[in-house]
């Protein structure tokens, strides 16, 4: 990762609560990825998180018929870390909702 965010694990409750609307998620998409995430971020002492949408759209096709006017597509990375670190801060683009939207989040540990 070359850019990101790194959470100590017990302040990454009011991180994601902070970075997930800038990223598009609705209240309720966001307390649902917040659910299945906190108890791993939290579990770490730090973490360095990421969240590569270009790359990710890239990477993993996604196919929707019929065809959405708004894709939006939250992939987390994050790296479960010991100390704190120094890396250059994402930008985040939040992306507009119009009309019929797709939502699809998700996440995993760096490799």
């Amino acid at each position: 990762m070359t850019v990101g965010f790194c959470v100590k694990g017990s302040d990454s409750a009011e991180f994601l609560a902070d970075i997930l609307p800038r990223l598009g998620l609705s209240f309720r998409e966001a307390n649902e990825f917040i659910i299945y995430w906190l108890p791993v971020l939290e579990a770490n002492p730090y973490n360095l998180i990421s969240f590569p949408v270009e790359e990710y759209s890239k990477a993993v096709k996604l196919t929707v018929e019929p065809e959405p006017d708004t894709v939006i597509r939250v992939y987390m990375v994050y790296k479960p870390l010991e100390e704190p670190v120094e890396i250059a801060p994402q930008e985040i683009v939040t992306p507009v909702r119009e009309g019929f939207t797709v939502v699809e989040w998700g996440g995993g540990i760096a490799g």
